[in-house]
């Protein structure tokens, strides 16, 4: 089996810069495997994907409304609802959750740190409102 002037061209243009032991030793590697095993070894690795990083608002609203116990989708309901009250105007917002919840509210142009301080009030109103009741067993 002879080589041909296309497949030598191929040869050093992929190895022409090597020298003869490497090239053996190439060589003798190729022999020994199966294409599929010498393909997966000159894969280039997998990009790892980057995490994408969370929305510093959402973490914070998840942190400040942590002593509400419910479903984000409540949570959210009830701070769309106190920052209505609180600005006076009517938001007519749905969210499905907290960081809906906060993409929308920026929609409305309320800055971060007027949906911070909303959430914090939230927490405080509904504190007076219940935090004093005794429970009886």
């Amino acid at each position: 089996m002879t080589i041909t002037n296309d497949q030598a061209k191929l040869l050093r243009a992929a190895l022409g810069k090597r020298t003869r032991p490497e090239l053996k030793r190439i060589f003798a590697a190729i022999r020994a495997h199966n294409d599929p095993a010498l393909l997966a070894a000159i894969a280039l690795p997998k990009k790892k994907v980057a995490k994408r990083r969370g929305d510093p608002l959402v973490k914070d609203l998840e942190q400040a409304l942590k002593p509400i116990l419910g479903p984000a989708s409540e949570k959210a309901d009830l701070l769309v609802e106190h920052i209505a009250k609180k600005h006076k105007r009517k938001l007519g917002i749905v969210p499905k959750g907290l960081a809906d919840a906060a993409r929308q509210l920026r929609a409305k142009k309320l800055s971060d740190d007027d949906i911070r301080a909303g959430a914090k009030s939230l927490v405080a109103h509904l504190a007076k409102l219940y935090g004093d009741q005794e429970t009886v067993v």
